[in-house]
């Protein structure tokens, strides 16, 4: 019935920028899906996320605070449960809630997913081994040569057990810890629509999918444009932070490589967003739900930072670059029958905004587009003194943050003004594929935004800022500094 209260459903495309969506005019059809999807939903062209960090937009994407605000801004942060939103939906409305999502920042390192009621979080040990007890090649610190855990094996007890954890531990996960081939969007989408199918009242539920995420590997049906020896080039850039990796001086052209593959994972997951999209309307829950698509941050293949052109961008480590910041936004409001699309700077801080409207019965969309206030991204990433660069300390400065953006609607662009450090620029952003410099100066505008943000007091102290030694492997498996 449509006065019954709606479903929502956050769909979070992990890493997954504007630019490269056929949606936003990519060359590349990467999200032939989405498209059709649109036209009888809400397309808008010009969303920011709060962060280019999960951790930090995500906590912006569920409280609706700014980053400076609520000041989440590592992997081991903690966020007040009652200022996120899916304890709110739990509590004050009545809905059952649910998480979905291999994304180990968001359920193991900070505590953003212990709100809902349902959670289904990363698949894998992050020491892959088959029996427990023996020795394997994670016991071993670094990296591990065949002769090298050889020569450990044959000091071990139980040397068959060994030799069989070191062959699993070799063959069942192309980046070691991280396997995207069992943490694809279809294991999860399975695992929802299994948690759906018992559903008897209103249910709100989040999924992150991280098939876009570093080290892109797509399914061969989704590898359109990139191939074998993509992917062959892929295997041999060395395990661990990308950031680190290339700063260390691994050829950057091989990073610029590597986006061919990032489109067909991408590709790979508009796939994922047919299949949700035919389930929940086989189960009748498609119309009375209000459904999101985004993304929490885009990434970097080796560009030049337009704001501090010394810094060449790597996945999402740190920057303020338009292909960080520029993501995808589609809205399917309940009961939407036709297709609109919104020029307007949005912001996905907003969501929660948004959420709150579809529930009192409200048009949705344009709540993402603020009123009187401007759009903002930031991060503080890298802090002083940065020990986790690869880099002597006289080199390091040009990557410290904050980095700061603000974003005001102009006649047929927007305008974007920058900071970082001494660095500042002016930006006309006309759509997710062109951007350009206009002037130097930057600072006047940005400086007096983000100092009348105050601490919202939402973030909560952690007894400590450890995580576990599984969890430590599969961040770093997934390219994040440590």
């Amino acid at each position: 019935m449509k006065n019954s209260p709606p479903n929502i459903l956050l769909v979070i495309l992990d890493s997954v920028r504007a630019k490269n969506c056929s949606t936003h005019g990519h060359d590349n059809e990467t999200t032939p899906f989405l498209s059709r999807f649109v036209r009888r939903a809400t397309k808008f062209h010009q969303t920011r996320s709060p962060s280019i960090h999960s951790v930090s937009s995500h906590a912006s994407l569920f409280s609706g605070y700014h980053v400076e605000e609520h000041g989440v801004t590592e992997h081991t942060a903690r966020l007040k449960p009652s200022a996120n939103l899916w304890h709110e939906l739990g509590h004050e409305y009545d809905y059952e809630t649910g998480i979905f999502t291999p994304n180990a920042v968001i359920t193991q390192a900070s505590n953003l997913g212990d709100v809902f009621d349902h959670y289904v979080g990363p698949k894998r040990k992050t020491t892959p081994r088959l029996y427990e007890d023996a020795f394997s090649p994670a016991d071993i610190e670094g990296s591990v040569s065949a002769p090298q855990y050889l020569r450990e094996l044959l000091k071990q007890d139980q040397r068959l057990y060994a030799l069989l954890n070191g062959l699993y531990y070799k063959f069942s996960s192309p980046s070691g810890a991280y396997d995207p081939k069992r943490e694809s969007a279809d294991v999860y989408l399975d695992e929802f629509h299994s948690w759906l199918r018992n559903r008897t009242g209103p249910w709100a539920a989040c999924l992150n999918l991280m098939d876009a995420h570093y080290p892109y590997v797509p399914e061969p049906e989704y590898d359109q444009w990139g191939g074998d020896a993509l992917a062959e080039l892929r295997e041999r850039i060395p395990d661990g932070p990308m950031s680190k990796t290339f700063l260390e001086g691994q050829p950057w052209g091989q990073l610029r490589a590597l986006e061919p593959l990032y489109d067909g994972c991408i590709r790979q997951l508009d796939a994922a967003l047919e299949t949700l999209v035919s389930r929940l309307k086989q189960l009748g829950e498609y119309e009375n739900t209000l459904l999101v698509v985004t993304s929490d941050h885009g990434e970097g293949f080796g560009e030049r930072s337009s704001l501090t052109p010394d810094v060449r961008l790597v996945d999402h480590s740190w920057g303020i670059d338009e292909v960080l910041t520029h993501v995808p936004l589609l809205v399917k409001e309940p009961h939407q029958s036709s297709g609109r699309t919104i020029d307007e700077v949005a912001t996905l801080t907003n969501f929660p905004n948004a959420v709150r409207g579809a529930i009192a019965g409200e048009d949705v969309a344009d709540a993402f587009v603020p009123d009187d206030e401007p759009v903002i991204s930031s991060t503080y990433r890298i802090v002083p003194p940065g020990d986790e660069l690869p880099l002597d300390e006289s080199e390091r400065e040009p990557y410290f943050g904050p980095w700061r953006a603000v974003y005001r609607e102009e006649d047929d662009h927007v305008t974007k003004y920058a900071s970082r450090g001494d660095d500042e620029a002016t930006f006309h952003v006309r759509d997710a594929q062109t951007t350009y410099v206009v002037e130097d100066g930057g600072r006047d505008v940005v400086e007096p935004i983000f100092e009348k943000l105050t601490d919202a007091g939402v973030r909560v102290d952690a007894d400590s800022d450890d995580v576990s030694d599984d969890v430590e492997t599969r961040l770093e498996d997934l390219g994040y500094l440590r």
